[in-house]
């Protein structure tokens, strides 16, 4: 029988097999023009895409914003226009305001792309091009290697990007590079025992690995765990959250190799001082088989996805609390 990170490598590679499909409905797209780049969920479905936020701030001039759906909804910003690219994102097809937000983009005139684990969902019926993949493990990782084809391609086709060949290959590794990461983490324990004494858990980071910091706080520990948690951007730290910083306080610190890694690194340094509940998960420990060394630091997110992911998982055994358990989502009205 086929093992979870069997399973999972396989559901990664999905993320890449799409790559023709995207850049053939990225195309006509492309070649009429686009003027802006909308980013638009709720949750992990808009956690996911934070990092390529920061990929088109890094390469191109292009503006480019990740919005809540009904942030977008309300305020219909004024740069939104026919000629803006819409990417929307919501797993499991039928959140209210995404889909709402797809009909809107669509209706401007704007060509939507969205992501869900099925094709056959509102959202799917709602957009121009919808990309599906429901699986038990890794689909945030497998969605995430989509977005930023997505991305990458747009770059290369505004002429934004070197080497794009390059850029698919280190996308094409990282099925096989991410699960070996993930089968070996040996800091489970660890971890368990990090989280499980509480209290309020502090999770920062910064740059194209914020986003995780954020999906992980709110989704995994807050939403799938009922731990409370918080989630803070490493350059804020200083301006408020390290106050309550003392001896047993948990903090876990994503450490990532972006160009913001001195952000991440100002905040080491300061609370391993202070407390003794310090988890540091740093990106440079990991090896990214395959992955080119001058992509490492834009695909971090993907070793920090492969790392919590498993972490996750082995929290929930030991918790007996299982990540699908819910008291209000999906169950009552709001």
């Amino acid at each position: 029988m086929e093992n979870r990170y069997e399973t999972y490598e396989k559901v990664l590679q999905h993320g890449v097999d799409q790559a023709p499909s995207i850049e053939a409905a990225l195309d006509p797209v492309l070649e009429r023009g686009i003027d802006s780049v909308y980013l638009v969920g709720c949750g992990g479905s808009l956690a996911v895409m934070l990092p390529l936020e920061k990929l088109l701030h890094d390469h191109s001039a292009i503006p480019c914003y990740a919005l809540n759906s009904n942030e977008f909804l309300q305020e219909k910003p004024k740069g939104f226009s026919k000629n803006s690219l819409v990417v929307l994102s919501s797993y499991t097809g039928t959140t209210k305001e995404t889909v709402e937000a797809a009909r809107f983009a669509k209706e401007a005139g704007a060509f939507t792309m969205a992501f869900a684990g099925n094709a056959d969902t509102p959202l799917g019926h709602s957009v121009d091009v919808v990309f599906a993949n429901d699986a038990p493990i890794g689909v945030t990782d497998s969605k995430a290697i989509m977005l930023y084809h997505i991305v990458l391609y747009v770059l290369e086709k505004r002429g934004e990007l070197e080497n794009y060949k390059g850029w698919k290959e280190s996308l094409a590794a990282l099925p096989k590079a991410l699960r070996t990461i993930r089968e070996n983490e040996t800091r489970s324990k660890e971890f368990v025992d990090f989280i499980q004494e509480g209290p309020m858990i502090m999770v920062t980071g910064s740059g194209v690995n914020y986003g995780e910091a954020y999906m992980f706080a709110m989704c995994i520990l807050q939403e799938m765990q009922w731990i409370p948690a918080q989630w803070i951007h490493a350059g804020e730290f200083f301006h408020g959250a390290f106050e309550i910083l003392v001896e047993d306080t948990p903090l876990l610190v994503l450490h990532g190799e972006d160009k913001t890694r001195p952000l991440s690194q100002r905040v080491v340094d300061f609370a391993s001082g202070i407390t003794k509940r310090l988890f540091v998960i740093d990106s440079k420990d990991y090896v990214m088989e395959g992955v080119k060394p001058e992509h490492r630091g834009l695909l971090n997110p993907f070793v920090f996805m492969s790392v919590l992911g498993r972490l996750g998982d082995d929290l929930a055994d030991a918790r007996n609390h299982p990540l699908s358990t819910r008291r209000y989502m999906g169950k009552v009205k709001y």
